[in-house]
């Protein structure tokens, strides 16, 4: 009777065994009929989540932070790694706020950085934290590399380097306790392609939430599943790029034309490709055409590119797309198309390639980037309260978020009079932004060209610096605002005669008699000559090493670029940055370079200089004498083209598909070197003191404000920019109710509040 129930056991493992290995052949099967015999396709199903697949006996290394980690913390089957960033939190989502890296590097005691040592690996392993990875020291600055060896001696075998990782997992666990005592080294796992733990942790989600994100896993048909305690945010976003396939045999993607035609029945759509370029609704010979066959069949011409969900001959540039929420989809074939979006799919037909991101901007909802919009509309409140209170006749306000403009608007007139309203292509005085859009990306690239270096001293460039006061001045001093110069000098002052130009400087006698002063047009070599002589000349303050916020440090960094590079700054930094970046309503003297007046913001009637109002012209009076080209101020631009070039910084120096500047070069710019000193190289940073940016944004965050009342800043740690523009100063300078009713700021504030209202 045993040995018959033995048998019977035995044909019951073997029939589920089979039946188990059919139904994966099914599966393998009825995928592949998804997809055309002579066609290849890749879809790459990592792309939207970042913890390593596991078994037992072995120790999960989390790579990035995500929500289901907690699940492992209390399991005892294994031990937990996580990697540490720049943030230095193991746990970002605890509510619990830590020094982050930069603010353990600005730490002087070095015993006070020992007890912090000591109770982060106290507080990892009451959390079930077993091992911290340190983060790679490449992009590190010295004082950060220092912190990463501190803490790594402090505890060799909690404080783990990445060189320590093996993917050489050990049988048992015994094996790995022993192993461990030796060396300190964290297995990570082989990938586990079950969908039994799937099952048991979605299983922890309410029936709603598990219905739902099993019928995206199966319309997006993806080959491999995730492991989700719970489903962190932006899982739902990705899993709808996830299984988007390019067929892009002539490689038009991404398209940057100024027209692209749109045939098809989604206005939607069409209105979001609208963001991005000028929409035609019919063929129009050598413009772009998109074909959308998602709803109705419509003609496809040679040269087309189609939108649909089955696809077309192998010859034709295609996006095929899984069929789920068309609302959802619009914003995705927009980024997809001109280049914000990676696709992760490819056809391996004709030499097609795989897409990457180029790392343009985007446009999406807020809801999409994780924003609440009804929280937003604060933003009009505060906006139309600042107009109506004559703080600025206008304004623009942008905000992205994750990459994609979540919100572009416009508000009030040039003028009080309210004749002309700001649109999205007024152009405005950015004042001191200038700084760090112009001077600070000049600076950075000549570093990363090994042209100079921070630590140089001032005069190794510019000789006639070598017998003055600031002789030994370097160029971080000068950047980081720490080089004892004069906060402001009237320079042009010191070419007056009364209420007149001294004679010595105009052109011409028919000049002098007109009293035709050519600032701003063509100035005098004469007049540029006596400026750099006085900036020489200038004095210090009376304790050079203190922090004292200065515009001649970025005049002399001005003349340090053109030295160096050979180039007027205007030209270098449109050759190197704007003109390749797309930046097309940006520019020094912009008037000059072609742009009418009707779409330049006017500042103020100058009543100690020009005697008449300014409008066009770079506000800033030194600036002026520069011929409106100078390191400090000078520069016009939108709000969108700020977005852009703070994506740029965002992005480690990489936008539109070219690296600008390398990541290692501007990560000493957003760093803190000098004590009671809140700024970075260039970049304005937070103190808690008398922050310009919110009190809600990042330790790491970066931006700049100008006297004009603009503003630029950028967090990391949020993947966030906000830009802020306005003519505060029309018609008189001494206008502060801006600065008064603390509208950027708080507009700022608005901002972080809707994402955390959100999350």
């Amino acid at each position: 009777m045993n040995e018959k129930l033995f048998k019977f056991n035995v044909i019951i493992a073997f029939m589920r065994g089979y039946l188990q290995i059919v139904f994966i052949l099914i599966c393998i099967s009825g995928y592949a009929l998804d997809t055309e015999p002579n066609e290849e396709v890749w879809i790459d199903g990592s792309s939207f989540y970042k913890a390593i697949k596991h078994r037992k006996n072995s120790t999960l290394y989390f790579r990035e932070w995500a929500p289901y980690a907690r699940q492992f913390l209390e399991d005892e089957d294994y031990f937990v790694a996580i990697q540490l960033d720049k943030a230095f939190d193991p746990l970002p989502d605890d509510n619990i706020d830590l020094p982050n890296l930069t603010t353990l590097a600005a730490i002087g005691e070095p015993q006070l950085r020992q007890d912090y040592y000591g109770f982060l690996e106290s507080f990892g392993r009451t959390y079930g934290i077993n091992h911290m990875v340190l983060p790679d020291t490449i992009s590190l600055s010295l004082f950060e590399k220092e912190v990463i060896r501190e803490a790594n001696k402090h505890s060799p075998f909690y404080f783990l380097h990445k060189s320590s990782l093996s993917y050489s997992l050990p049988d048992t666990r015994r094996e790995f306790e022993s192993e461990a005592d030796a060396t300190p080294t964290i297995w990570v796992t082989a990938q586990d392609e079950s969908t039994k733990k799937l099952s048991k942790w979605s299983d922890k989600l309410d029936d709603d939430e598990r219905l739902s994100f099993y019928t995206r896993l199966r319309a997006a048909k993806l080959v491999e599943f995730i492991p989700a305690f719970e489903l962190p945010p932006s899982l739902t976003n990705s899993i709808f790029t996830a299984s988007t396939i390019a067929i892009d045999p002539h490689e038009r993607f991404p398209l940057q034309d100024h027209r692209i035609s749109y045939i098809g029945t989604d206005q939607p759509l069409k209105r979001r490709l609208s963001q991005y370029t000028t929409v035609l609704g019919y063929r129009v010979s050598g413009v772009p055409c998109i074909v959308d066959l998602r709803n109705e069949k419509e003609k496809v011409m040679e040269g087309d590119i189609v939108i649909g969900y089955e696809p077309q001959n192998s010859d034709v540039t295609t996006l095929l797309l899984p069929k789920l929420e068309i609302a959802d989809q619009d914003v995705l074939v927009g980024k997809m198309l001109f280049g914000a979006n990676g696709i992760k799919g490819r056809s391996s037909l004709k030499g097609a390639r795989q897409i990457r991101n180029y790392g343009y901007l985007g446009y999406a909802g807020p809801e999409w980037s994780g924003l609440d919009s009804y929280h937003l509309q604060w933003i009009d409140s505060l906006a139309n309260d600042a107009i109506k209170k004559f703080a600025t006749p206008g304004m623009q306000v942008a905000v992205v978020k994750n990459g994609s403009v979540v919100l572009e608007k416009e508000y009030g007139h040039f003028t009080y009079d309210s004749l002309q309203p700001v649109s999205k292509k007024t152009i405005y005085d950015i004042a001191s932004v200038t700084k760090v859009v112009a001077t600070l990306p000049a600076i950075a690239l000549l570093v990363d060209q090994e042209k100079i270096h921070l630590d140089d001293s001032l005069s190794s460039y510019l000789k006639e610096f070598s017998k003055s006061n600031k002789s030994q001045v370097t160029i971080r001093q000068l950047l980081a605002h720490n080089a004892g110069l004069l906060s402001y000098v009237p320079f042009w002052s010191m070419m007056m005669d009364g209420d007149r130009l001294d004679a010595f400087y105009y052109k011409t006698p028919e000049d002098e008699a007109k009293d035709i002063r050519t600032y701003g047009l063509e100035p005098d070599p004469i007049m540029l000559d006596s400026l750099k002589s006085f900036i020489v000349r200038s004095k210090l303050i009376k304790n050079p090493s203190e922090y004292n916020y200065s515009d001649l440090g970025f005049m002399i960094l001005h003349l340090l670029v053109e030295r160096v590079s050979g180039v007027p700054f205007d030209q270098f930094v449109i050759e190197n940055f704007y003109q390749p970046m797309g930046l097309k309503h940006t520019a020094f003297n912009p008037i000059r370079n072609g742009i009418s007046p009707r779409d330049i913001a006017p500042t103020e009637y100058d009543q100690r200089y020009r005697n008449y109002q300014v409008w066009g012209e770079v506000h800033d009076r030194n600036a002026l004498v520069f011929g409106g080209v100078a390191g400090h101020a000078g520069l016009f631009s939108t709000a969108l083209d700020m977005a852009k070039m703070m994506s740029m910084f965002l992005n480690d120096g990489y936008y539109g598909g070219r690296q600008y500047i390398s990541k290692e070069t501007l990560d000493q710019f957003n760093f803190r070197y000098f004590e009671n000193n809140r700024r970075g190289l260039a970049w304005d940073k937070k103190d808690g003191k008398k922050d310009s940016a919110s009190r809600l944004a990042s330790d790491q965050s970066f931006g700049h404000t100008g006297f004009t009342g603009t503003m630029v800043w950028a967090d990391p740690e949020e993947d966030l920019i906000y830009v802020f523009l306005s003519n505060r100063i029309y018609p008189d300078a001494n206008n502060w109710k801006l600065g008064e009713l603390n509208t950027r700021t708080t507009i700022h504030d608005v901002i972080y509040q809707s994402i955390r209202s959100v999350n």
